[in-house]
């Protein structure tokens, strides 16, 4: 792409491919869910299809439903670069502040999809931007009144006892845990010697890949999802992606993305307790 009023140049579809892959190197709960609705354009909103009746229902026959009109707000994350006119032929300037930015947006993302509305000042600490209102409309994984384990509730008790919760709730199987970094420690660390950590029995209860630790999650929390069927997965309407805002004696650009956590189906996901 060439601004035809200065010097300043650059291959946006190379920058892109670098910014959508370090993007992809650092996300933490993207990877595990499904990709859900349009892609390619922004939206003002994201359809979503809660299902209502379950085996929970007093009327036990009563036939599975969708409400209509249930539309989702999506947020919009960005983070700002500056090139210098003296930087604006420097490739090396441009891709590392783009990947940088991309890095910064990915965990923005996780903030918002594991915290919704609650990851305001993990995503100010980042440099990344939200819209208010936008953000206000987010709802994340980890319910804001979890509670960290006790001392005494080890992971494995806790990742157990996660999955008793889910098939109480008739969502079995395809297990996947995203913890703080206290759970993920304690997951590692030998008992009585190297090869009885409790990782060890915690990875055969999960899919591949499974237990991931995040750096938004604090103390000893984490959640736990059932991925079979379609209850939880992300809408995605514009990708990790370098834009073009203005050019005055310096050149501004973004790293920007569009995400909505789309939870269909609420007995899919359960806090660690």
């Amino acid at each position: 792409m060439t601004n035809n009023v200065s010097k300043f140049t650059w291959n946006q579809e190379s920058v892109n491919n670098r910014v959508h892959d370090a993007a992809g190197e650092v996300r933490v709960v993207r990877p595990l869910l499904k990709l859900y609705g349009k892609q390619g354009a922004y939206t003002t909103n994201i359809v979503g299809h809660p299902i209502r009746g379950n085996h929970h229902d007093k009327d036990k026959g009563s036939p599975l439903s969708i409400p209509t009109n249930q539309f989702l707000t999506p947020v919009i994350l960005s983070c700002d670069i500056t090139l210098q006119q003296e930087q604006f032929t420097d490739v090396d300037a441009l891709n590392i502040l783009a990947v940088e930015a991309a890095y910064r947006v990915a965990v923005a993302e996780d903030a918002v999809v594991l915290l919704g509305k609650g990851a305001r000042d993990f995503i100010d600490k980042l440099g990344v931007k939200a819209d208010a209102e936008q953000l206000a409309a987010q709802t994340g994984l980890l319910p804001s009144n979890t509670l960290p384990l006790k001392a005494d509730r080890s992971i494995l008790d806790s990742i157990v006892g996660g999955i008793a919760d889910l098939e109480k709730a008739g969502r079995v199987g395809r297990y996947a845990v995203v913890v703080s970094l206290d759970l993920y420690q304690e997951a590692m660390k030998p008992r009585t010697n190297a090869m009885d950590a409790p990782i060890y029995e915690i990875r055969p209860l999960l899919v591949d890949g499974g237990f991931r630790h995040s750096q938004v999650l604090t103390g000893r929390t984490g959640v736990i999802l059932s991925l079979n069927g379609d209850g939880v997965k992300i809408s995605v309407p514009v990708d990790t992606s370098v834009e073009f805002v203005e050019e005055k004696k310096d050149v501004f650009l973004q790293v920007v993305e569009q995400i909505r956590l789309v939870v269909d189906v609420a007995e899919a996901v359960a806090a660690l307790r």
